[in-house]
């Protein structure tokens, strides 16, 4: 990999058209030592894609060609985790890194040029705290504190603060690479009603270190994944704004029993978050307040010695949450199958 370009998949889906990715395209071209490739699922309320002067090579499913893959009926119409199906065609090109971005962030200077650094040099620090939960979002330049969208209630009047150690860690062991988004940060609305001060985010001082056997809530909307870790970055659609948090329990469990890493901090982008309706929101993340921290106890009874063994047994469970994703679960991971991606 030293001597060639590394294989880029960039995934996501798009309410916006084609202008979210106007910006990304520009910047990875720009950086000559990624083979990038946009994969983007429409939706039923999407506008006109044009993909006509993209500089990099991309595929746009329409939502009839996602009906290929027998998971899109068990995933639903207007849901983010349309972006599932874009997954499943990224794979079937054998990325050796899958970039997962909303439409509503774009790259800051320099982006593509950290995340090849982090990918190829590795880290130099990792976290040194006694928390079972840390809040990677805790040296942030806002006036008040605030938690990644998804972090535990019971577990925010502990918030240890963060501490690293030296540490190398080899970018081969490294499977999850979750980027800071700076702006208007992918928080719950919990925490916009309850205090509106926290906003904008222009700068969180303690970034950069590798994460092992300390959890946290991670989203998908900057997020790099590993070739042996991107068949799981699937997101759960029946679990309003916790579709991307519930996967990331599922992602640490596996990454922590392969005696692997995550790696919180570069690269950073910028969130321009549209008008959203906190309150809608509040309804869409409810559920997820009171049982999070029962489904990560149930993740973690998975067996993690596969993705196969992890999504079969996620598919088994008794959970009323986990439950109603089993048909999707199973539809995945047949997918999965057929494009030899596991």
């Amino acid at each position: 990999m030293k001597n060639q370009k590394i294989k880029l998949a960039i995934v996501s889906t798009t309410i916006r058209g084609d202008v979210g990715y106007r910006d990304w395209d520009r910047e990875v071209n720009k950086f000559n030592k990624f083979d990038a490739s946009f994969f983007i699922a429409g939706d039923k309320n999407s506008i006109k894609f044009d993909d006509s002067g993209f500089l990099c090579p991309l595929i746009y499913l329409s939502p009839k060609e996602q009906n290929k893959y027998s998971c899109s009926t068990h995933i639903g119409w207007r849901k983010w985790a349309r972006r599932n199906i874009a997954l499943l065609e990224a794979l079937k090109t054998n990325p050796d890194y899958v970039l997962i971005i909303d439409d509503d962030n774009r790259p800051l200077k320099n982006y593509f040029n950290k995340w090849h650094k982090l990918i190829t040099k590795g880290s130099e620090k990792q976290l040194n705290i006694k928390s079972k939960w840390f809040n990677y979002l805790d040296s942030g330049d806002s006036e008040s504190t605030f938690f990644p969208r998804g972090y535990p209630i019971s577990e925010r009047d502990k918030n240890e603060k963060i501490a690293t150690k030296n540490v190398k860690t080899l970018a081969k062991n490294i499977l999850l690479f979750q980027g800071i988004s700076y702006g208007d940060p992918d928080i719950d609305a919990f925490a916009r009603i309850a205090d509106p001060r926290a906003l904008p985010l222009k700068k969180v001082s303690k970034l950069n270190y590798v994460v092992k056997d300390n959890w946290s809530p991670y989203n998908t909307q900057n997020t790099l994944f590993k070739k042996e870790l991107a068949p799981l970055a699937f997101t759960w659609p029946y679990s309003g704004r916790y579709e991307d948090i519930y996967s990331s329990y599922v992602w640490q469990h596996f990454i922590f029993n392969q005696n692997k890493f995550v790696h919180v901090g570069d690269s950073v982008n910028f969130q321009e978050r549209g008008l959203r309706d906190n309150f809608t929101d509040f309804k869409l993340e409810h559920e997820g307040y009171l049982y999070a921290e029962e489904i990560w106890k149930e993740i973690c009874k998975t067996d993690p010695s596969s993705i196969e063994t992890i999504i079969k047994d996620l598919a088994k469970s008794k959970n009323f949450v986990i439950k109603r994703e089993k048909k999707f679960f199973i539809s995945f991971l047949n997918d999965l199958k057929k494009i030899n991606a596991i």
